[in-house]
Formats: C-alpha cells, structure tokens, sequence
C-alpha cells in the first residue's frame, strides 16, 4: 500500500504521520541482516579452524620419525640402516639369519624342527622371505627392467648406492606329512606385509 492508498484507507490524516510510518524502520529485515552477518563470520571461522588443521595434518605426514609401541619388536639388519618393525604376533616365533648382504627371515620352530630331523644347518625349510640387498639404486621400474623380477617380492626402498627387495619363498616350506606346521607357516605368512621397513634414523626413541 502506498502513501496515496493510505491516505484514502483511513481518511484526513496529517501527511506527515503518513511520511513517518514509511521511514519507521523495518526490524525483521534488519534482524535478519546481522543473523546472517553472523553466519558468515562463524562460518569464516569454521573455515579458518578446518585450513588450519589440514595444514597441520600435512605437516605432521611429512614427519619422518615413526612411534613404535612397547608391544610391537623391532629388528635391525646390520650392515643396512634399516630396521624392520614386526607384528605383535610374531614375538619368539621368527628366526633372522644373515646371509653374506642378505638377511633370510624363517619361521623358528619349522626350522628347528627340521634340524632335529637331521636336515641339518643348510635345510632352508621355513623361509618366510629373504631381505635382498643390491648394491645399485634402482627405482621399482628400473628393477624390473633389469629383469631381476624372476620371483614374487616387495619393492622395499632404494638409497643412492643399493636397493632392498623382500623376496618371498617360491615353494613349500614346511613338512607336508606335518599339517599343523602349515597351519603355523600361513599364520605367520599372513602377516608379512604388515611389516614395516624404515631408516634407523626414522625411528623415535
């Protein structure tokens, strides 16, 4: 309703009443103005926390130290400057024998099973893996040109002089009149590539 419609609604009446009832203000708009004034700037600073902590997050992902529980073994291999971090379950189950630069991970009573059969020190029954170490840096495309991908294994890491791969054992390794050292075998087995590998000096006190 404009002024004109107004004044014919309610008859004579001062213009100047009419010129002040247009300019009262409106409070409803101007509520809603400041709510969302408001809005936005709990919103700027949602956003503001949220970038914060993704920066935060990138950060701490480029850390290079690695928090190792109490629970958890760790095993260096000498001659490396590696270490490897070995699931819980593995405790007192593995045996690590060094192989001129290679280090051979078996799986301690299948091994010592076999010895006690008279296989003798040279049985490679229960071999897990074997931590290969060359002595040239390749990257993961590099090693596979080389051709040296004859078997299943895991890339591990390469430093400006050698290159590791972990190898997995290509046959059966344990004794097939035995069925429970299989079960123990693949209990272990299954649980390699959760091993972590990584530079001594990664490691947190």
């Amino acid at each position: 309703m404009n002024k004109k419609q107004l004044m014919e609604f309610i008859g004579n009446i001062d213009e100047r009443l009419v010129q002040q009832a247009e300019k009262i203000p409106n409070y409803a708009k101007q509520y809603r103005g400041k709510w969302v004034k408001r809005f936005s700037a709990v919103a700027a600073v949602i956003s503001l926390l949220v970038c914060s902590f993704s920066v935060g997050a990138l950060a701490f992902a480029r850390e290079t130290v690695v928090e190792v529980s109490v629970k958890q073994e760790v095993v260096k291999l000498e001659g490396t400057g590696l270490s490897m971090i070995l699931p819980d379950s593995w405790r007192g189950k593995y045996l690590l024998v060094r192989n001129g630069q290679n280090y051979i991970m078996y799986h301690k009573g299948i091994r010592e099973a076999a010895i006690t059969e008279g296989n003798g020190e040279d049985y490679d029954g229960g071999v897990l893996f074997t931590v290969v170490h060359y002595k040239e840096a390749m990257t993961p495309k590099q090693f596979v040109e080389k051709g040296y991908d004859f078997v299943e294994y895991r890339y591990l890491l390469s430093t400006k002089d050698s290159t590791y791969i972990l190898c997995y054992a290509s046959d059966v390794q344990w004794n097939p009149e035995e069925p429970s050292q299989e079960a123990m075998y693949t209990q272990m087995a299954s649980k390699i590539g959760d091993i972590c590998f990584v530079t001594e000096d990664a490691l947190a006190d």
